[in-house]
Formats: C-alpha cells, structure tokens, sequence
C-alpha cells in the first residue's frame, strides 16, 4: 500500500500530457464570503550609489525596503453592470536606509492609508474609482490609488487558449509601480511564457516564466537630465482550478542615472520582488 501512495504521489505532481497542457485562463473564481489577501515584498540587497560633484567622486550604499498588505473584496454587480468591491489596506510601509561617505541614513514612511477601507466601482464604460473619506489629502496618497487603480486594470494573460511553450506580452505597469520606477517616457515591454502545467494533490497549477524590460528618459530644458532601465526575470505560479496567481517572483536590476550641470548621480539597485495571493474568508 504504501509503494502505491509513493506512486500515485509521483504520478500526480508529475507534469501533465501535452494533450492536457492547453489552458484558458479566466477571472478569478471566490467562494461567497471570500476576500483574496495580496501581499508584497520588494527589496533591494547590495544596491550601490555613485556621484560627482563638482570632479569630487563619492560612493555609498541603498537599500530600499517596501512591504504591503491588502484585502480585496468584490460585490455582485450593480443593477446598471457597474462593479464594486471593497479595498482594506493592511498597510504599506516603505524603509530606506543610505550610507554615503561613513555617514547612515535611515527613513521609514507608512502611508496614511494603512489600516483604512473604502469601496470601488467602476461603470460599464468607465474606470475604477475609489471612495475616501476625505481625511487624508489626495496629493499625499495619489501614488498609492494609483497603483490600486493600475492593479485593477491589469490584464495579463490572452483570451485564447494557450499551450505549453507559447508566450504573449503584457503590460507590467503594476510591476514597475511596485518597485518604485515612475519615468513618464519609459518603453516598457513585459513577456509571459507558460512554461508547465502541474497535477498536483491540491489541483491544477500553470507555471508561467516572466521578463519585464523597461528604458526611459527625462530631459529637461536647463540641461539636467533622468533616465533609467529595468531588467527583471522571474515566474508566476496560477492555481487554474480558482484561477488565482497565487505567487509571483521576480529579481534583476534597476539603474537610474541623473545628470544636471556639475553633478551626477548613478544608482545600481538589484531587485526583489515577492508577490502571494490566498483566499481569505469574510470581506475586508
């Protein structure tokens, strides 16, 4: 018997036929009562910093921590087709520590939206809008209901049927959101490939292989001048029975180079990112 369990376990973690390979994703299946918990983690180990100014070179080091927690619950839509939902941030904090010339630098900045609810909806024809309290003024949180707002607009993957081996391109707004690179000229290019379809004792898995490049530039008229590139590989693992992306990871290098008259700034951050779903129960 137990040679038969060892067995069946094999058999069912073991990669599927190509005849089951072909996959239709779709939107994400909740139970009522179901909230989906999404929680990152980015950071950026060895990051290094180089300057000049005035022909005095200086060097040191950065590393940039950002940590955030979310609920997500969606509502039956309204009678006129709008969705709705319900957003509980958890929180979303961000550290940053520096070392230049001998000299350490600490700074940690929650955003005030930690620990708030509020709803979501969005028309037919419209898009997401988010309902505040009005508490907490829109400058100081404009980036973080945009990267809910660019969150909820992502679409990943084809409506076609897609096979092992096939790969498509999306938009990673959401990914370069989430590791702070905000260039308004950026090319940004990402490309998914599903690389596996797994059987396993707790469903259906789809393996999918990830690359995120981006390239952008800010010139200005006194001269001065930002740009910077991204390079990130990773995967993203999609329960295909709930068709939830339950994990995502990626690592590579951010580099930003800004130059004015007299001065300029190189900084190298390799990055980190960790990105898991799971579905929790009760609403926000």
């Amino acid at each position: 018997m137990r040679v038969f369990l060892a067995a069946a376990a094999v058999l069912a973690s073991a990669p599927l036929s190509h005849s089951a390979t072909a996959v239709t994703f779709g939107p994400v299946r909740a139970q009522p009562g179901q909230s989906v918990r999404l929680v990152t983690h980015s950071e950026t180990p060895g990051g290094t910093i180089q300057q000049n100014t005035a022909g005095k070179n200086t060097s040191g080091t950065l590393q940039i921590t950002r940590d955030r927690e979310l609920f997500w619950t969606f509502r039956e839509p309204a009678a006129d087709g709008s969705r709705r939902g319900m957003v509980r941030v958890g929180s979303i904090v961000t550290e940053t520590r520096t070392r230049i010339d001998g000299k350490d630098e600490k700074a940690t900045d929650e955003s005030p939206l930690s620990g708030k609810m509020f709803a979501m909806t969005k028309s037919p024809k419209g898009d997401w809008k988010f309902d505040l309290d009005g508490s907490i003024p829109l400058t100081r949180i404009r980036q973080e209901i945009e990267e809910l707002t660019v969150y909820l607009k992502r679409d990943w993957y084809p409506a076609r049927e897609v096979k092992v081996g096939d790969s498509w391109e999306f938009d990673p707004a959401w990914v370069k959101m989430i590791i702070g690179k905000d260039l308004k000229n950026a090319q940004t290019i990402g490309t998914m490939r599903l690389r596996q379809v797994r059987s396993g004792l707790t469903g259906r898995y789809a393996l999918l292989d990830v690359s995120v490049r981006s390239t952008g530039a800010d010139y200005k008229a006194d001269g001065s001048e930002v740009s910077a590139t991204v390079e990130l590989t990773g995967e993203v693992t999609v329960d295909l029975d709930t068709m939830l992306d339950e994990k995502l990871e990626l690592k590579g290098m951010v580099t930003t180079r800004s130059r004015k008259p007299g001065e300029s700034t190189t900084v190298n951050l390799p990055i980190r990112l960790k990105a898991t779903k799971s579905f929790v129960r009760g609403g926000p």
